[in-house]
């Protein structure tokens, strides 16, 4: 069998009904060339009988079983690990693609760039809101101080492997992690114009980040990557943390968060009041790198 010209990998766990919207989602592409590997961390629900649907139905579907609950970045290690594509890039198991996206971010592919992405839907509550659809340059200077990449990018599969993919020790920020050292290692991140992916906030009731979760993920990022940091990316790094971790900024803390490059972040935070404070904090928690913006 011929290699497929990307895998997309689908880690999920008890989500069969949104799952089999975001499988149908990758399977519409206009590039038809790909495989789908669905990994299941030992869902409980439905979602065996609901992939092997899509097993029988389409032969560009495959679908792994995790022997016992490992959490995402394992599954998506595990997908990368089988992926027999060139490329690979990711679907949450909640969201869609829309139909151009793999088609736009293999055009975009440039091998003095580590990594290609995209802008993203925003959808809640029956509305969508396009976020970061102007193209860009991303360099590990900017990439340090805030995720401008986003939960998903297509990757060469060869690099992803050569950087060890996701950190399984994380809890939460694995993405970003994973961007900060492909960037690191391949050279800046390249961001397509327009939106291409649909991030659809509570399509699945709660998320599976919680706040406990996504703040430590945040601090351990910024542990992690200390050594690459100057202050302000580490005043910008406060500042996800505190919004990772729901917590309000007050006034006089100000100066300990402000970084230019983050500036807007911390003035919607700080001056939206608490309704949106958490907001920004609950899309913190599931996007993993901020509230959006269409930079």
């Amino acid at each position: 069998m011929n290699a497929p010209s990307v895998t997309v990998y689908l880690p999920t766990r008890n989500r069969a009904g949104v799952m089999a919207e975001a499988a149908a989602s990758v399977l519409a592409q206009h590039l038809q060339d790909l495989e789908l590997i669905i990994v299941d961390d030992a869902s409980e629900d439905a979602t065996p009988e609901a992939a092997a649907q899509l097993v029988r139905a389409d032969p560009r579907v495959r679908y792994l079983r995790q022997p016992s609950r490992l959490g995402a970045p394992a599954a998506r290690n595990r997908a990368i690990a089988e992926a027999r594509g060139p490329f690979v890039t990711g679907i949450d198991d909640d969201d869609l693609m829309l139909p151009h996206r793999l088609t736009s971010l293999l055009a975009g592919h440039d091998e003095r760039y580590s990594l290609v992405c995209s802008g993203f839907m925003h959808e809640r509550g029956g509305w969508r809101r396009p976020v970061f659809t102007r193209p860009r340059t991303i360099p590990l200077g900017a990439l340090l101080h805030y995720n401008f990449v986003g939960n998903q990018a297509l990757v060469m599969t060869e690099r992803v492997r050569a950087v060890g993919g996701f950190d399984e020790t994380l809890a939460g920020s694995q993405e970003y992690d994973l961007w900060t050292r492909l960037v690191q290692r391949f050279g800046p991140a390249r961001r397509v114009a327009g939106a291409s992916y649909v991030f659809r906030e509570g399509a699945a009731g709660q998320s599976i980040s919680t706040s406990a979760s996504a703040g430590l993920g945040a601090a351990l990022y910024a542990r992690k990557h200390d050594a690459s940091m100057n202050d302000s990316q580490r005043r910008s790094q406060r500042l996800l943390q505190a919004i990772a971790s729901g917590r309000q900024v007050r006034l006089a803390e100000f100066p300990g968060y402000f970084a230019p490059t983050t500036a807007d972040v911390l003035l919607r935070y700080w001056a939206g009041g608490l309704p949106i404070a958490k907001s920004l904090g609950d899309r913190y928690r599931r996007l993993r790198w901020g509230p959006g913006s269409a930079r």
